[in-house]
């Protein structure tokens, strides 16, 4: 029997509750390595039990495999509608390719669309592809969930054209605090020199990114702090382009390590085996252009090196969320960026706050995203290279260093660990995941006394723990008496609200009286 985890069962309790309210395109956000897959079977095999047929939707065949494995340990009857295999259409579920899907059903007519009660979508920052619109049309009143980790496009878009109601797993870092991810470290040079470089479509130009990125001294620089960092680490590489990965791993293999390549077009026969030869140890290292980012699992990466600079948000985190998964004997992961792109968009786990906005993907804008990394304020320690926030003095050998007005001070491309600490404060206490549920379930407390809405509940606990609490529900965690630190804290907030009201006051009525 397969044991979903706790905030698993949640998200497919706030589904079907959703449904219940008359919801039919509903999103799942959940990150990498939290088990979206686990989620999609579970749906399945509920709606089989109904006698609902579902059809599981996704772009690569890896993806197919993924969930036709995990439908067959869940024992959900199921066939695979794809090129090369044989269909079996009286199945509880058809896992589908999108492609096969296009050909067969929308771009000719020769095999009409599968009969499914329930659609779900896999990589749903894929929906508004016109492919995905015309299949997520055709079945009108019937239900449509999708699933992502990054519920955005390319260019930074939302998906509310296409899905009404979001349902989110837990944080990135709420996982790590959990145990179901381990923790990133990351490390970077100075921020790559992309002068000339044309953003096209959202993103850089791959031309001119590949000509700023493959040269000779930043893949040496590459192959130098990988091996001051991770040379013992199963590893994975994101290159600028098809070239670019091939000279990277031509050099890891001048360097004595056991390094591949893999590109969209390597034959999928070698792609296995060199999947296969990561696994088993007998490959290091697998540099890639545009292909192991969605839906490719492997928890044995305890690396991952960055030398492809994005403006993608979701890409970013999708390239860096490869080593999250946790392994036996692995302890955690680490980000080597030498592609600035935790300058660009942030730490891995960091909290993205998504919304489900038509042409919008978060609340903040770019530019209020650019002002949260300058408040974090990364400084490098000229004495000993490493990089730090939230401090002055160094934490590794307490220098203390002169402002100058830069954002970042660099020392000539050394990599240094860049660590996460709170701005403001140089030590905040760790709460574990049953002290925020207090917190939660005595914030439901004060607010059915003093009749504030669900809604009060879930920002006074963001303004505590910068999270929203999407590890836990009204249904299952009931109100409490809050403690004395719950009650202050509400306290200082509610003073603080008063002085800033007041603040306003006084302001209006000195405009006021400027004017008579």
């Amino acid at each position: 029997m397969f044991v979903l985890r706790d905030y698993q069962d949640l998200a497919i309790e706030k589904v079907r509750q959703a449904i219940r309210a008359g919801y039919r395109r509903i999103l799942i956000v959940a990150p990498t390595g939290s088990g979206k897959t686990v989620i999609a079977a579970e749906i399945v095999k509920l709606a089989a039990e109904k006698l609902r047929r579902s059809m599981f939707l996704a772009h690569r065949r890896e993806l197919i495999y993924q969930c036709a494995g995990k439908l067959e340990k869940f024992g959900v009857d199921h066939g695979i509608l794809m090129a090369g295999e044989y269909p079996y259409g009286a199945a509880d579920c058809q896992v589908a390719s999108i492609q096969t899907i296009a050909a067969r059903c929308i771009t000719t007519d020769r095999l009409p669309f599968p009969n499914s009660d329930v659609v779900i979508v896999d990589e749903a920052h894929r929906s508004l592809a016109p492919t995905y619109l015309t299949l997520i049309n055709h079945y009108g009143e019937q239900v449509v969930i999708g699933l992502t980790a990054t519920p955005i496009r390319g260019d930074g878009k939302g998906l509310g054209h296409v899905y009404d109601y979001m349902v989110q797993c837990p944080t990135i870092q709420e996982l790590i605090d959990l145990g179901h991810l381990v923790e990133p470290h990351t490390f970077a040079p100075t921020i790559p020199d992309l002068t000339g470089v044309k953003v096209r479509g959202g993103d850089y130009d791959p031309a001119d990114l590949d000509r700023a990125m493959d040269r000779r001294s930043l893949v040496g620089d590459i192959i130098e702090h990988w091996h001051r960092l991770a040379a013992d680490r199963p590893t994975i590489v994101f290159a600028s382009s098809v070239k670019h990965s091939i000279n990277l791993r031509d050099e890891f293999v001048k360097m004595g390590t056991k390094a591949a390549h893999v590109d969209g077009d390597t034959p999928l026969e070698e792609r296995k085996q060199i999947i296969t030869g990561l696994q088993v140890g007998d490959i290091q290292v697998v540099c890639n252009y545009a292909v192991l980012t969605e839906g490719f699992d492997e928890p044995s990466l305890s690396a991952c090196v960055l030398a492809r600079p994005t403006k993608n948000l979701g890409l970013y985190l999708q390239m860096a969320g490869r080593t999250l998964r946790p392994a036996d004997n692995k302890e955690d992961s680490r980000i080597i960026d030498h592609s600035g792109n935790v300058y660009e968009h942030g730490f891995v786990q960091d909290d993205h706050n998504w919304v489900l906005e038509e042409g919008k993907a978060l609340h903040s804008t770019n530019a209020d995203r650019q002002k949260d990394l300058d408040e974090k304020n990364p400084i490098t320690c000229v004495m000993c290279a490493t990089v730090y926030t939230g401090q002055l003095p160094c934490p590794h050998c307490g220098h203390v260093p002169v402002k100058k007005g830069k954002r970042v001070e660099s020392r000539s491309g050394d990599l240094m660990e860049l660590r996460m600490e709170k701005r403001r404060t140089a030590k905040k206490r760790t709460f574990t995941m049953e002290e925020k549920r207090e917190w939660y379930r005595g914030l439901r407390g004060y607010a059915i006394d003093k009749g504030k809405s669900d809604g009060w509940v879930a920002h006074t606990y963001k303004a505590k723990f910068d999270v929203w609490p999407n590890s836990f529900s009204p249904d299952r965690d009931g109100p409490i008496e809050p403690s004395g630190e719950v009650r202050g804290f509400i306290r200082h907030r509610n003073i603080a609200y008063a002085k800033k009201m007041e603040k306003a006051k006084n302001a209006n009525d000195n405009q006021a009286s400027g004017t008579r």
